[in-house]
């Protein structure tokens, strides 16, 4: 079964790869520009350059001849000799002032003091800008637009337009102010006002600690470029686009699909922190009711739980036990819930692509007919339209992992874990704080996804009756993805703490159960003198209930549940002896009961914190391979250790004079993991065990995976 969503997720991820490692070149052309393009432009400080192809200079001039042909019959052209919007009845003979008009009124936004000099904020207050990123993504992205020849720009405008970006110069846009109706007028004046050299247009020359704003007369100077006079439609046709809005767009949905993938894993990691039953993934389900996503999510968690010993239901079936027998909704329905939103994604994506390499602009010239014409293309809702679905997908990959990570923390949907996923012999509250942020970062998540286009206002005289609000949709799905990585951080850090102490929990019983099955002299049962074939049958009696009653009785610590093991396990035994007629006395009762749980004692003493635990190296041998590399890498990578209550606090090492080396607050370990999702190294690594072979996604286990 083919994975469409994975498989165009990694074609993005492999092409960037490829221009991170200068294995490929960005060369814009108007027609092939991708997502991949515009993210490693943005990010990644790649640099494109224009095609040398002949054909393309001599479109670009037809364009410009052709325009300067119309007027030269007198014929009206909008924004070339006629006012702008409602102001369209107005007419003009001075065009190239008119050019500076357009720029006048729209570079009106509002950028601060403390935006221009950042170092001075030491209050913090928000940024009025956007991030340079965006920025480079926009002037890529415009650049592509315009070199399709129907916005009589000539090539030179549109060479100094790259040349920002090969000079590390990244104009000051402000954040707010544009309805992404004639595009997105106000963001794309900054830029075109830097490239014309407005002394009152800032600019961020460089990156890093040696960064400086300052006025793009002075940056075109100080860099060796020259300023770019505009023509009769040039600064029209710079602006009139949906550049930053598709740009932003791109960056996010990349992040979104990345996000996508990560939860379907997570998935497969949440059913095993659970011990699941996890038969709802088997092919024969999806098959059944054959959606595209909902079969690719299926396929992708099967694979992410292969060769799991924490779960039931695929390459094992759990036929009879106690308990609860099936999942619940939040692993059992992911396929259902997520697999519609992949399709969305997909339909995102392409929406996207062909923005990239369309016209964007009104009027537009057609260089072989001789022709202009006034249209609409600039109206940006094939971009609101994907990032609406984005964001909608987001806040239902949110909303999937708040439920995991509750029922994962709390003690009476965790399957036997303990209350906030405390390993102590002493009373801690672990993951409590995690919860409640989770419950945090949902809320603020579903209150972003309430589709932007139902709020468009009427703007310009009434001209921009309907617009787009492009742009602020894409700002809006740029929060919710960060949202969503501050969830699948607290996610990836509950799940490796849940694990490893399922694993414990696991070594445990094995134990104990050994111990019972033991025949010999120092088993748990030789206090009461049984035959070994009777020492058999109790013990295969009493395995099941030391086990289920030491999962039941998980509302305080590990410690707390000893008591009720040996409890349970009395009556049985009696029931067992008297049944057998066995000759046991009320001593010999007592003694066995006061040696099973010594023996329990000693068994969970020896396992359990504050002695040493489980080695991660078996738990990842344990887990399936899709957590297995989760797991590894916060455990191996990011050094992040299991979480053991008070004794892992610097505060309390302080107090107590106790070494506060290596101690963190949880916070402090969420953020790394936070900080390698966001930063690429996980995502990353997530990506590359993936690989389409022959249409299907399947999981290439890492060497780490098998130390």
């Amino acid at each position: 079964m083919s994975s469409p969503h994975a498989g165009a997720t990694l074609q993005i991820w492999r092409r960037l790869q490829e221009l991170k490692e200068k294995k490929a070149a960005i060369v814009l052309d108007g027609n092939n520009l991708d997502i991949a393009s515009i993210i490693a432009v943005a990010r990644h400080d790649i640099k494109p350059t224009i095609s040398k192809d002949e054909h393309l200079a001599k479109q670009l001039e037809l364009s410009v001849n052709t325009l300067a042909d119309y007027l030269s019959h007198q014929y009206v052209v909008y924004g070339v000799n006629t006012g702008f919007g409602g102001s369209a009845d107005t007419r003009t003979s001075d065009v190239l002032d008119l050019q500076v008009h357009l720029l006048q009124h729209t570079q009106s936004a509002i950028i601060t003091e403390a935006d221009k000099n950042p170092a001075s904020n030491s209050e913090r207050e928000p940024s009025h800008v956007m991030p340079p990123a965006w920025v480079r993504g926009a002037i890529v992205a415009r650049a592509n637009q315009n070199l399709r020849g129907h916005s009589a720009i000539r090539l030179c405008v549109l060479e100094s337009l790259v040349n920002l970006l090969h000079k590390d110069i990244a104009p000051m846009i402000p954040l707010r102010g544009t309805i992404s109706a004639s595009g997105d007028l106000m963001p794309m004046s900054y830029i075109a006002g830097a490239i014309a050299g407005n002394p009152d247009v800032f600019v961020q020359i460089g990156k890093g600690k040696g960064a400086r704003v300052i006025p793009a007369s002075e940056a075109l100077k100080e860099t060796g470029l020259s300023p770019s006079g505009l023509g009769p439609k040039e600064a029209l046709g710079l602006i009139n686009g949906t550049a930053p809005s598709v740009a932003v767009a791109s960056l996010v949905l990349f992040d979104a699909q990345k996000f996508a993938l990560l939860a379907q894993m997570l998935t497969a990691f949440a059913s095993e922190c659970m011990g699941g039953n996890v038969e709802w993934a088997q092919s024969f389900i999806h098959t059944a009711r054959p959606h595209t996503g909902q079969v690719e999510a299926a396929s992708n968690i099967r694979q992410f739980l292969s060769g799991s010993k924490f779960v039931d239901g695929l390459e094992s079936r759990k036929r009879t036990g106690e308990g609860l027998w099936q999942d619940r909704y939040s692993t059992r329905t992911a396929p259902q819930w997520i697999g519609p939103y992949l399709e969305d994604l997909l339909l995102a994506q392409r929406q996207l692509e062909v923005e990239l390499n369309s016209t964007s602009d009104n009027p537009i010239v057609n260089p072989t007919g001789g022709e202009v014409y006034s249209g609409g293309n600039f109206q940006a809702v094939t971009v609101t339209s994907a990032m609406d679905k984005t964001r909608l997908a987001l806040q239902m990959i949110g909303r999937m992992l708040w439920s995991q990570v509750t029922e994962i923390i709390g003690p009476n949907t965790n399957n036997g874990l303990e209350a906030n996923l405390n390993p102590s012999e002493h009373e801690n509250y672990t993951m409590k704080g995690i919860d409640v942020n989770m419950s945090a970062y949902m809320s603020e998540l579903a209150a972003l996804t309430h589709p932007v286009s139902s709020h468009v206002m009427s703007a310009e005289m009434h001209n921009q009756g309907i617009n787009s609000l492009a742009l602020i949709s894409a700002r809006r799905t740029m929060e919710a993805a960060d949202l969503v990585a501050h969830m699948s951080a607290c996610h990836i850090y509950v799940s490796c703490q849940a694990v490893e102490m399922r694993a414990n929990h696991i070594r445990f019983l094995s134990t104990v159960h050994a111990k019972l099955k033991n025949a010999s002299a120092d088993g748990a049962l030789s206090e009461l003198k049984l035959q070994d074939v009777q020492t058999k049958a109790l013990a295969k009696i009493l395995c099941p209930i030391v086990e289920s009653t030491w999962y039941h009785w998980n509302a305080n610590t590990w410690r707390d549940r000893i008591p009720h093991v040996v409890d349970a396990v009395m009556s049985p035994v009696t029931e067992f002896l008297a049944s057998n007629e066995n000759n046991c006395t009320m001593p010999m009762l007592i003694a066995f009961k006061k040696d099973f749980q010594n023996m329990t004692e000693s068994t969970a003493n020896e396992m359990f914190y504050p002695s040493p635990t489980i080695a991660p190296s078996d738990v990842a041998a344990q887990l399936g391979h899709g957590s297995a590399q989760l797991y590894l890498w916060v455990r191996s990578t990011l050094n992040i250790p299991l979480h053991c209550g008070l004794r892992d606090d610097p505060l309390y090492n302080a107090r107590e004079g106790l070494p506060t080396k290596d101690k963190k607050t949880i916070g402090s370990r969420v953020s790394a993991i936070y900080e390698s999702l966001s930063g690429g190294g996980m995502m990353d690594m997530v990506l590359q065990s993936l690989d389409i072979v022959r249409g299907e996604v399947v999981l290439c286990a890492s060497p780490s995976a098998h130390n």
